[in-house]
């Protein structure tokens, strides 16, 4: 299925999105390194509320200043550029400028992506936004990874390459998206009383709990397995590359017909990663392999995700306080599911905490299968014939 103008015009932002996205993994390991993973979860913790704050600051003041979402999406990646090159680096600075680039690139994007696309186009955007992000998120991992390896791990100046590329991408993209207003929000808080809405809250329990934890988890195991930023790099280069080539390979072969089916393969990929993820404790090889196997699952993984959360608003109520109250509700859940993982870490050593985050991690993501599953064959029961 071909793509609009309108949908081709996203993929750049959704390719710079990616890119930007891979500083994650970067700030988690040089955060591990100096400090230690309870230090991991209160910047996850920060980033996350940074995040939802920057996306209750488009959709509150976004319409009362006239932005459209192209504008919006602008911002997501100009402000967090300025925050990069002019600000420190500290892990609380980091953690402002991550989540704001977070909260407004996709508050932006599911916008967009909401009024763009119809429910028989999902798949095949999503797999073509899937391979965008990947291949710009290869380049990107590689070109800092050179960077750490030439200038003797200097963090400085990957952040700063970061930030000149976020407002070098403000500039540059957004040519041919709607330029119309973002509007209001009028009733939020009457999406969250829907039965549908209500009837998403696990997975979205389990999707947000995977987000948060597995954030942390992954920069402690790889200050655990590894021995440098740039080492780093060159394993999340291999394993974007594997994912880029998997994705390349079967971006035809999703269609609304066989969602259940990618659902299921990618949850046991990604399930069968976090668990090795635990086990590189005894063989740092593995560290390795876990991250291949996580970057070929993640991006059809990602997609099923984004196909089950555009499903998820397709109910009553405006755009606006759709959006704004999925966000609100994945900020709570996330919150709420780090925190309990963080209670439980003051509990264990630090092996400890990698290991059972790998097994919840891992159960997590069977169980996410199974809701997603039956949301999917829910919503097939109600298609026009």
């Amino acid at each position: 299925m071909s793509l609009s103008t309108s949908q081709r015009a996203m993929l750049p932002f959704i390719a710079l999105q990616g890119s930007i996205g891979t500083m994650i993994g970067f700030i988690g390991y040089f955060v591990m390194a100096a400090h230690d993973v309870h230090a991991m979860f209160g910047f996850t913790a920060a980033m996350l509320t940074s995040a939802m704050s920057a996306t209750a600051l488009a959709y509150v003041f976004g319409p009362r200043l006239g932005l459209s979402a192209a504008q919006v999406m602008r911002l997501a990646f100009f402000v967090p550029g300025l925050l990069l090159l002019l600000g420190d680096h500290t892990r609380w600075n980091l953690a402002m400028a991550y989540g704001a680039f977070l909260g407004l690139s996709w508050g932006a994007r599911h916008w967009l992506e909401m009024s763009l696309l119809k429910d028989g186009e999902r798949d095949a955007y999503a797999a073509r936004a899937g391979t965008a992000m990947v291949f710009f998120s290869v380049g990107t991992t590689l070109t800092m990874t050179s960077l750490l390896a030439v200038f003797s791990e200097r963090s400085d100046l990957v952040y700063q390459v970061y930030g000149a590329i976020a407002l070098l991408g403000s500039v540059l993209f957004g040519r041919g998206l709607p330029h119309a207003p973002m509007a209001p929000l009028q009733q939020p808080a009457a999406v969250l009383r829907q039965p549908q809405f209500i009837a998403c809250l696990p997975l979205f329990f389990l999707e947000s709990g995977l987000f948060g934890i597995s954030q942390a988890l992954a920069s402690a195991g790889a200050a655990e397995a590894l021995g440098s930023a740039s080492r780093f790099g060159w394993v999340a280069t291999l394993a974007g590359l594997a994912g880029g080539i998997a994705l390349y390979i079967t971006r035809r072969n999703r269609d609304v017909g066989n969602r259940a089916s990618w659902l299921g393969a990618s949850c046991l990929v990604v399930g069968t990663a976090f668990l090795l993820l635990g086990a590189s404790l005894w063989i740092p090889a593995l560290y390795i392999v876990y991250s291949v196997l996580k970057a070929v699952g993640s991006p059809f993984l990602i997609a099923s995700e984004q196909v089950l959360n555009q499903q998820t608003l397709d109910i009553e109520g405006a755009l606006s306080d759709r959006i704004f109250a999925r966000e609100l509700v994945l900020w709570m859940l996330r919150m709420v599911s780090l925190g309990m993982f963080w209670m439980l870490a003051e509990t264990l050593a630090p092996r400890q905490v990698l290991i059972a985050g790998s097994l919840v991690l891992a159960v997590a993501t069977s169980l996410e299968y199974l809701i997603g599953r039956a949301r999917f064959a829910a919503a097939a029961q109600h298609q026009p014939a």
